[in-house]
């Protein structure tokens, strides 16, 4: 399966930093702090210690399992988050975000099918979900499905119109579909809400941002 360029796989990668939206617990609130101040300073291993110090306080504390597999995914730990993504569902089978971050995962280890299956239900479970519709994109641009990715990006825009992470991956989307002019449209699109890669993109092409 060939790839889509490094430019796009960032983009990928800031949708799975983002931050989960849970009932925090509130006995493990200040580790919670604890572990925030330290992913901020750079110190994974310590974040990771709070939020399984959490865990130890209450098992099912899904919150702390969701931050700490983000975390284990960023620093290449793929069994490691995936591991917690799949506890948060076995803990709230309804908990679309662990659907979404545990594709996330399997999309890393280049399995675009199940991937599709994790962030289609998460979109089943929470359709006004938009980094579910982006992430499912990203997978259908990877495995070449132009068409289908432009579809969910164009959803994930519905939901939040000033996405500019999804509007750049639609450009490219569409780029590698051969709509170059709907690609700068995009692009522009971006800029004038003042993206600097969306900049770069067309300052690149010696093009007008808008």
């Amino acid at each position: 399966m060939k790839t889509i360029g490094q430019g796009f796989v960032v983009a990928f990668m800031a949708i799975m930093l983002a931050s989960p939206s849970a009932d925090a617990a509130p006995n493990a609130k200040p580790l919670y702090s604890s572990a925030a101040a330290k992913l901020k300073s750079q110190d994974t291993k310590g974040a990771i210690a709070d939020y399984t110090k959490a865990i130890e306080l209450d098992p099912t504390d899904t919150y702390a399992y969701l931050r700490r597999g983000i975390i284990k995914g960023t620093i290449g730990d793929t069994l490691g988050a995936m591991t917690d993504f799949t506890k948060v569902i076995e803990i709230d089978p309804k908990n679309a975000q662990g659907y979404s971050n545990r594709g996330v995962q399997k999309e890393q280890n280049g399995n675009f099918k199940d991937a599709l299956v994790d962030y289609t239900k998460a979109i089943e479970l929470n359709p006004k979900y938009a980094l579910a519709y982006i992430n499912r994109g990203n997978a259908k641009t990877k495995a070449w499905d132009f068409k289908g990715a432009i579809e969910d990006y164009t959803k994930a825009l519905e939901l939040n119109p000033k996405s500019t992470l999804a509007i750049n991956n639609r450009a490219t989307a569409k780029g590698l579909l051969g709509d170059k002019e709907g690609a700068i449209a995009d692009y522009k699109k971006s800029a004038k809400l003042n993206d600097p890669d969306a900049k770069a993109w067309l300052k690149a092409r010696a093009l007008p941002l808008k």
